[in-house]
């Protein structure tokens, strides 16, 4: 019922009134060089908890927007439930996330300078590009997880909101538990939405809020300034807990055509690579092409172009006022291989 009223109301915002994005062919996600080169070496991300963004008050004022639309709604016996079991559950939101933006109108993402800045290294680190047919696949086959794009608009935000509050009560009558999915549905809204500052960003986010479970999953924690940010491996979460998941009945209802045994080689759809400028932007661009020819047992001479999938490897960019070499392509073949316990070793977490 939870992913009838978010696809409901989501095709509606893109379809009908175009207010949010289709899931483009490809996304991208700027980072930190050593970080780039963790995900290549370990095929893994991290799903970090969306309270310990940059932003600490994205989420409080997530709430408030959602709390404030419910709020009009009163007084009804259904919104009345509504609301005071969002605001319960909405104190203690656990939601995981990975970020990445889609490309600009006109050009690429990593046209974007202000990306390069927040979360590329300053301009010295890698933007990673994504197919988005392969986060698709996984999505499908994990409950509780989704990927949708970020809402900046307070408009946008709010007919998001009484979308799914419509939902939920026209279905009120024929369905006893459209109070809870509609809980739900707003309780997965909430990650979704962020000041209109940051539009420019453009950003769509992968998302896990991990229900409750016996025992509990295993998070692991990564320093960041003066706190410690929760987070998941997405290879965690794909080859541990999804099995658990899909054991849950009501949780594998979720999905349109749910498999316990599929195969992704490789976990992460990774199409393309950017080398952001640096002195040693040259180097970077060499080493990186090492680790791809050594972790996805690549074959550089592209001998088989048809049956590997390729890695686009480049060294960007000689404009906004950084000065750089020529513009250096290169094609990594990338051997596909069945997924493997990579929980039981031991390794960098991204």
């Amino acid at each position: 019922m939870t992913s009838d009223i978010l696809q409901e109301v989501i095709t509606e915002l893109v379809d009908k009134r175009g207010l949010l994005p289709v899931l483009p062919r490809h996304l991208h996600h700027f980072t930190a060089l050593g970080t780039a080169a963790q995900i290549i070496e370990y095929d893994n991300v991290r799903l970090s908890h969306a309270e310990y963004s940059n932003d600490q008050r994205e989420l409080a004022q997530a709430k408030e927007t959602i709390s404030a639309r419910l709020l009009r709604r009163l007084p009804d016996p259904f919104f009345d439930t509504v609301l005071a079991e969002y605001q319960n559950r909405a104190s203690e939101l656990d939601a995981y996330i990975f970020c990445m933006c889609m490309d600009k109108a006109g050009g690429p993402a990593q046209d974007i300078l202000s990306q390069w800045r927040a979360y590329g290294q300053d301009g010295r680190g890698a933007a990673l590009t994504l197919d988005t047919g392969h986060l698709s696949r996984i999505v499908a086959h994990v409950p509780t997880m989704r990927i949708n794009p970020v809402m900046y608009s307070d408009t946008t935000k709010e007919t998001f909101v009484d979308l799914i509050l419509d939902s939920g009560l026209a279905s009120s009558n024929s369905n006893p538990n459209a109070a809870d999915a509609t809980v739900a549905a707003l309780v997965f809204a909430t990650p979704l939405m962020k000041a209109a500052g940051f539009e420019e960003e453009r950003e769509w986010r992968l998302i896990f809020m991990p229900p409750l479970l016996d025992p509990l999953p295993k998070l692991h924690f990564h320093p960041r300034r003066d706190f410690l940010a929760p987070y998941f491996d997405l290879s965690y979460v794909w080859e541990d807990l999804r099995p658990r998941l899909l054991a849950i009945p009501e949780l594998q209802a979720t999905l349109p055509s749910p498999q316990r045994s599929i195969t992704v080689p490789p976990l992460l759809p990774i199409e393309g690579i950017m080398v952001g400028p640096s002195g040693h932007q040259d180097l970077n661009v060499r080493a990186l092409g090492k680790l791809l020819t050594q972790n996805w047992n690549c074959d550089r001479t592209l001998r088989d172009p048809i049956s590997k999938p390729r890695v686009r490897l480049e060294a960007g960019f000689a404009h906004h006022g950084y000065e750089t070499g020529p513009y250096i392509p290169t094609t990594v073949a990338r051997q596909p291989a069945r997924l493997t316990n990579r929980h039981e070793q031991e390794h960098t977490r991204v």
